[in-house]
């Protein structure tokens, strides 16, 4: 990309934000607000495993959310293991075993913050402390049609659309799905463990 055109982006993307509640512009799928329920309950399981550890889980990737039922905080049930996974018609099937400390991102539909490269300051955190930690992965396409759901260490959930970055050009027209992990044209979505 020529360096003009990448400045004048950066410059109007700071004005217009790729990721944002959905409004009435943007109805989104049963999937989609499925989704969100398991992140919503990832978050609360996230800050009871805090509030018993003194922290947050130090796995990088999966293993940060994964840690809820390996460490004990949740029972090992087929529903909590339901809930570590993106429930998207597109999204791989699950792989969760509970006995694997550092599972492969493969085992899950979600991405995790890759703490590896980038440690989590603090949790919960908001303001400048704020950091995405679970996204869907979209490693076998999109996960949901024209989204991504993120996870944030607020407990907010902001929902990335790919018509959004096609419009403010990150993306080409006709892309299908929006890369997670590093390359990701997001720079949130640059800081998890894709596959």
């Amino acid at each position: 990309m020529h360096p003009l055109r990448s400045a004048v982006l950066a410059a109007s993307l700071a004005l217009i934000p790729a990721c944002q509640e959905e409004g009435p512009r943007h109805a989104v799928p049963s999937d989609v607000e499925r989704c969100k329920d398991n992140l919503n309950a990832i978050y609360a399981g996230l800050r009871e495993y805090a509030e018993t550890h003194g922290r947050a889980p130090s796995g990088s990737g999966v293993a940060l959310f994964t840690a809820l039922v390996h460490e004990g905080t949740w029972d090992d049930t087929p529903a909590h293991r339901a809930r570590l996974t993106c429930p998207g018609p597109g999204a791989a099937a699950a792989r969760i075993d509970p006995s694997d400390p550092a599972p492969p991102s493969s085992a899950s539909a979600y991405a995790g913050l890759d703490q590896t490269r980038h440690p989590l300051a603090r949790f919960p955190a908001g303001g400048k402390h704020r950091t995405i930690l679970v996204a869907c992965d979209n490693a076998n396409g999109p996960n949901h049609a024209g989204v991504v759901n993120a996870l944030y260490s607020d407990g907010i959930i902001r929902t990335v659309f790919l018509s959004r970055l096609i419009e403010n050009g990150l993306l080409e027209p006709g892309t299908e799905s929006i890369p997670v992990g590093p390359g990701s044209p997001v720079d949130d979505l640059n800081l998890l463990v894709g596959d």
